[in-house]
């Protein structure tokens, strides 16, 4: 062959050498163009539990377990106040609607034992709120507890006139027309419910009320020896609230007696005076 025939050779060779070559580089880059990159090992996100409701609730409801529902949700996502156990709920009392899956917030709850703020949400709108003196010797036994339907009892001494003649229907004489004291005993509320109580707590010595920082527990149950109650709450009709006031005022001295649980008959009671006992034991009274 002659040398120009060998070098056209050559040359056709070299070209479909880098006709290759191009091809090859050019399906490397749509290859490279087309398939998506590869992901970064996704982090799992770290989540924590929320207390969600189980059905619609109106101002007022009662929340109860089965209310409720815990769910796991990622932390970046959790609104600031959320609840995240169903203990710290139920037996709450909801301050605002609430519908099937919304978030529980602790601000949108009432804590019908918090006795500086909420129990006005546990008062019906015919009622009112009296705080009784827990002065009596139940009270001083720790017996009576929130939820009890207790009877009031109570003694006063009033001034009264005698009668105008003695048994033999002679007319008294003027130290008998004198004002005296007579003792009356009575019941001056029956069935009444005890809507809150306000107490002392005491703790023995090495107890704390709350966990120390950084310390994981409980707060401690009071005792009942460690417990002292000042008051009771009672939610009342304001007229029975009225009498109860006037009867404090007039120094009465009272006595709680607790009732079977849920209670609420009404006991037809007779009060008490000299008469009547003088009466019932047969007392024969010389003079």
């Amino acid at each position: 062959m002659s040398r120009r025939t060998v070098t056209g050779i050559l040359i056709a060779i070299a070209g479909v050498i880098v006709a290759g070559i191009g091809f090859f580089a050019i399906r490397q880059i749509l290859n490279q163009s087309l398939t998506p990159p590869v992901l970064p090992t996704p982090i799992p996100s770290i989540t924590e539990k929320v207390v969600v409701m189980n059905r619609d609730a109106e101002v007022g409801d009662l929340l109860e377990a089965e209310d409720l529902v815990e769910v796991d949700m990622p932390v970046e996502l959790i609104p600031r106040n959320a609840i995240s156990s169903l203990q710290n709920v139920a037996g709450k009392i909801t301050k605002v609607q609430l519908v099937d899956g919304e978030i529980v917030l602790s601000h949108h709850l009432a804590d019908p034992t918090n006795v500086s703020h909420d129990l006005a949400f546990v008062i019906d709108d015919d009622k009112v709120l009296m705080a009784f003196p827990a002065s009596d010797l139940m009270s001083g036994l720790n017996v009576l507890q929130r939820g009890d339907f207790v009877d009031i009892f109570v003694s006063i001494e009033e001034e009264v006139a005698p009668e105008e003649a003695d048994e033999t229907g002679a007319p008294a004489n003027e130290e008998e027309e004198a004002t005296i004291s007579r003792l009356f005993t009575f019941d001056a509320m029956q069935a009444v419910d005890i809507t809150a109580m306000v107490v002392d707590v005491t703790y023995e010595e090495g107890q704390s009320p709350v966990p120390a920082v950084g310390e994981e527990g409980p707060r401690p149950t009071p005792q009942p020896v460690d417990v002292n109650v000042r008051a009771y709450l009672l939610a009342l009709d304001p007229q029975d609230a009225l009498v109860l006031k006037h009867l404090k005022d007039l120094g009465g001295r009272f006595d709680i007696v607790l009732r079977a649980s849920n209670s609420i008959i009404r006991f037809d009671l007779q009060p008490v005076i000299s008469e009547y006992l003088i009466d019932k034991y047969e007392l024969e009274i010389t003079r």
